[in-house]
């Protein structure tokens, strides 16, 4: 902090620059960060003056010097304004994030991408969307084909191999925040990439009927975050119970998140009345009783012939407590049969917990 605030110091500042009003989205940045309280947030000592800087200061120092603005920690990124969502899992995206800071306006819909980060698992894009019109609850960027390409993937990501995942939060009746999680899940990680991000659409996830023809379209490239990758020895942090079999066989270490790779397989020789349907879900925690926001990706999931069909989900969490020795995985399963003649799932009964996996982390 000191070195901030010599830097400040040495701003060369007109103090007779009139005051002009903050946006709305910094606004609500501060009233975010100044007003939740996180059991696993370690920097608020440093973000309370920064924050405190902010608000006395962002009347001059906004308007007249934006990139400066932009870059005060947990202030200038939008990826705080979702600490409280169970998806979040972006612990230290400030220090590894790119800036990208770049607009495009169509059909009166402005599109702003802030920051993206890379870290060879996912590659996670934070945008802002605002418009005048009414777009709705959850609107998105939104592709006939796909938003997210990179020359250095060719086709391997064409038709299938990865998943998006999208957290939004409407900042207020014209202003929202995205963060777009495209989820490598197999094929090439590439030390870098060069992204075209781009939509012809604004969809409303709420209501797919509401939407707003356009066209944005953005480019910037990404380095890969360093990784560490293991390789599990077979059967030696698995679980099994109950007709089901889940095993880790795969993890890997990057600086702002952990993925966890499993295979699933469910023990009976094909679907009956009891077993039509199996969903598996996964609690995070560790020794010192931290709970962790986990991202799921199911994979195919076991609703068929189940004997000998595996299933291969990943799930990513948020940075580990550095006291911290081991993470138990926990499977939560559920039971289902199939509804009625859609062939939607009704649960069977109260889904049960095995045996946590248990991963050691020192």
């Amino acid at each position: 902090m000191k070195k901030l605030y010599k830097q400040f110091n040495d701003l060369n500042l007109d103090i007779n620059i009139e005051p002009m009003e903050v946006s709305s989205l910094e606004k609500e940045r501060v009233k975010r960060n100044v007003m939740i309280v996180k059991k696993k947030r370690h920097f608020i000592k440093n973000f309370i003056v920064a924050a405190t800087f902010f608000i006395a200061s962002s009347m001059t120092l906004g308007y007249t010097f934006p990139t400066f603005a932009a870059n005060l920690p947990f202030i200038g990124s939008i990826f705080e304004l979702f600490i409280d969502d169970e998806r979040y899992v972006f612990n230290n995206y400030d220090q590894y994030s790119t800036s990208v800071g770049v607009s495009q306006e169509s059909n009166e819909v402005e599109v702003t991408v802030t920051d993206a980060v890379y870290d060879g698992e996912n590659i996670t894009i934070a945008y802002t969307i605002k418009s005048e019109k009414d777009l709705g609850e959850r609107p998105v960027l939104y592709g006939d084909n796909r938003e997210l390409t990179a020359k250095e993937f060719g086709n391997r990501y064409r038709y299938g191999g990865y998943s998006t995942n999208y957290m939004v939060q409407k900042i207020n009746s014209n202003e929202y925040a995205v963060l777009y999680i495209f989820e490598l899940i197999r094929g090439s990680k590439p030390e870098e990439v060069h992204i075209n991000f781009q939509g012809n659409q604004i969809v409303d996830l709420n209501n797919v009927n509401n939407s707003v023809a356009g066209d944005w379209a953005f480019e910037f490239a990404l380095e890969k975050l360093e990784s560490e990758t293991i390789r599990v020895e077979k059967d030696s942090m698995k679980t099994e119970g109950k007709g089901i079999k889940i095993e880790a066989f795969k993890i890997t270490k990057t600086p702002i998140a952990t993925t966890f790779y499993l295979s699933e397989e469910v023990l009976v020789e094909k679907e009956n009345e009891a077993w039509q349907g199996v969903l598996i879900d996964y609690i995070v925690t560790d020794d010192l009783g931290n709970d962790y926001n986990v991202i799921h990706f199911r994979g195919t999931s076991h609703n068929t012939d189940f004997k000998g069909r595996e299933n291969f989900p990943r799930i990513v969490a948020n940075k580990f407590d550095e006291q911290a020795t081991s993470i138990m995985i926990t499977p939560v399963v559920g039971v289902y049969k199939i509804k009625d003649s859609t062939g939607a799932l009704e649960l069977i009964k109260e889904p049960y917990t095995l045996k946590p996996i248990a991963v050691p982390i020192k």
